[in-house]
């Protein structure tokens, strides 16, 4: 009994692990353009369902997309009713894994072809660049044989269980059982996949009921909102909301399934007479119940984002830090306040820009750093929402010079009138990088989704000198260096910029550049030319050291 449940541990451990790597070689495979498909395909309903569907399809994972678009709603990249669509068509994508496992792992011979295809598979991906696009596609063939090598493991020991369980035992059970058994089943493994295998390997042994398995299936359907409902924790209203929405349809589908399931049930059995392929006809109800799910809801998409609005709601945020919380009757902790609100946005700005060169800025923030090493792991494309960034950037900004106004109104000694001055001419320097940055976004997101190597060459020189530049930034903040070495080593960085306009130049009239990208190239290292000034400019207040290692350096 032990050595049975360790065989079927040890194949559903390779069968998540397959799918898992799988998942990741198509998303390699299909390159930033899959996610600009999920992002642009859902414009209406109707297109949202189907993206969601054809994505799960893809992926094989329902998991994967409704997370994809929990991020997504929540970076604002697509609406709430989009989010939504997308959400309804990955259930009814989801169903495609039942139908591989029913047409193929209990038709043939999975030990025929499963190790044969892990093997073939690896041995492409060893003689391939692992860069390219046929190495990505070796790794899903390993990816698909490891899925069906698991599955061959699981149905092994499933069929060893059956020997030694009394099948008339769960007749006993009531159904409610089975649906808990499934939803829990999911729940603790993150995937309905994995379950609808178990659940079919189980039913071609006939250890339970078709009834007992279908309802296991409508349990693995309300289990699988877990995940996203895990996803959603810490995230904006919409995200929250989006989750719901999948919490809502998995469960009023589930109402329907077994509503239906009696009914279904003599169809398929008696009627159609799938009684002798029970794992085809389990299949095929998980996919009507799954249709009937969007087909009910569908109409109801909009009505139901409308309803969402009213959960979720936000409390009141500040995008300030410090200047909300001081009180203004007291000058000179209202100055240190405003000071510490432009460290604030200084670094707010920075963290902004580097994103927008696709750099994960507290990669840059670690007390060792090695700017090669961020830059190398920093090398796809970072989707966020860039205009929220920026508004949150103006929101402070505007704060802050409503701040002064009132500061302005108290008597303030020389000294503090000053401090005030320079603090100002730092926010505006800061907040003139952002509006920058925000003009320089959509070039940096063309250079990393270009094909060409020598526009991704330039890139990476512009990213890599940027990193230099904010690495004096930062060291200054630590008082590592003062602000005499601060200029000094801050000429270098501008002196390789302009070399860099130069080199662009030259590698046009002998490199295969549309003039477009070319003059893309040049108006982005200007770009960065004038944030680096800018940048320096507002510099001055950074000279008190700055506790970036607890947090500042948080968005």
């Amino acid at each position: 009994m032990f050595t049975t449940i360790l065989e079927a541990l040890t194949g559903l451990g390779i069968f998540l692990f397959g799918m898992t790597y799988m998942e990741v070689a198509l998303k390699e495979f299909a390159g930033a353009n899959f996610k600009k498909i999920v992002k642009n395909y859902t414009s209406t309903n109707f297109k949202a369902v189907l993206t969601g569907i054809t994505a799960t399809g893809i992926l094989q994972s329902s998991s994967v997309v409704t997370l994809m678009a929990l991020s997504f709603v929540s970076a604002s990249l697509i609406s709430l009713r989009a989010s939504i669509g997308v959400i309804f068509g990955s259930n009814l994508g989801t169903t495609v894994t039942a139908w591989i496992v029913a047409l193929v792992g209990f038709k043939l011979k999975l030990e025929l072809f499963a190790l044969p295809m892990v093997g073939l598979g690896a041995l492409f991906y060893i003689f391939l660049d692992n860069q390219s696009k046929l190495a990505s596609f070796a790794k899903i063939i390993i990816g698909f044989g490891l899925l069906f090598f698991g599955l061959d493991l699981i149905k092994t020991a499933v069929d060893g269980l059956a020997s030694t369980i009394d099948i008339a035992e769960f007749n006993t059970y009531p159904l409610a059982f089975f649906l808990f058994l499934g939803l829990a089943i999911t729940a603790v493994i993150q995937s309905s996949s994995a379950t609808t295998a178990i659940i079919l390997s189980a039913l071609s042994v006939n250890i339970i009921s078709f009834e007992f398995a279908a309802v296991m299936m409508i349990g693995a359907n309300i289990g699988t909102t877990v995940t996203a409902m895990l996803g959603s924790i810490g995230g904006i209203p919409d995200k929250k909301r989006a989750a719901a929405a999948h919490f809502l349809f998995n469960v009023i589908t589930a109402v329907i399934a077994l509503l239906i399931l009696p009914a279904v049930s003599y169809l398929l059995l008696v009627t159609l007479d799938f009684s002798s392929d029970l794992t085809m006809a389990l299949a095929l109800f998980h996919t009507i119940f799954n249709l009937l799910g969007v087909l009910s809801l569908y109409f109801f998409i909009n009505k139901l984002a409308d309803f969402l609005q009213g959960y979720f709601q936000c409390k009141e945020v500040h995008a300030t830090k410090y200047i909300h919380l001081t009180d203004l009757s007291v000058a000179e902790s209202a100055v240190v306040a405003l000071r510490n609100e432009g460290k604030h946005l200084f670094l707010k700005c920075m963290k902004y820009t580097l994103l927008s060169c696709n750099i994960q800025a507290n990669d840059l923030f670690k007390e060792s750093t090695n700017i090669k090493e961020v830059l190398k792991n920093n090398s796809r494309l970072i989707e966020f929402d860039h205009k929220k960034n920026y508004q949150q950037i103006k929101s402070i900004e505007a704060d802050i010079f409503s701040f002064v106004q009132k500061l302005n109104n108290l008597a303030l000694s020389e000294e503090d009138s000053k401090g005030v001055d320079r603090i100002m001419n730092s926010v505006r320097e800061s907040a003139y990088v952002a509006k920058l940055t925000k003009d320089m976004r959509n070039n940096s997101v063309q250079f990393v989704q270009s094909n060409n190597s020598d526009i991704h060459e330039i890139y990476e020189q512009m990213r890599l000198n940027m990193l230099k530049c904010f690495k004096l930034y930062i060291d200054f903040m630590r008082e590592n260096i003062n602000m005499l070495q601060l200029k000094e080593q801050f000429e270098e960085v501008l002196e390789t910029n302009r070399n860099l306009l130069r080199e662009i130049a030259t590698t046009f009239n002998t490199n295969n550049i549309k003039s477009s990208a070319l003059v893309s190239l040049n108006n982005t290292n200007r770009t960065l030319y004038i944030i680096y000034t800018e940048l320096l400019d507002a510099s001055p207040i950074m000279t008190l050291k700055l506790d970036i290692e607890n947090g500042e350096a948080e968005s």
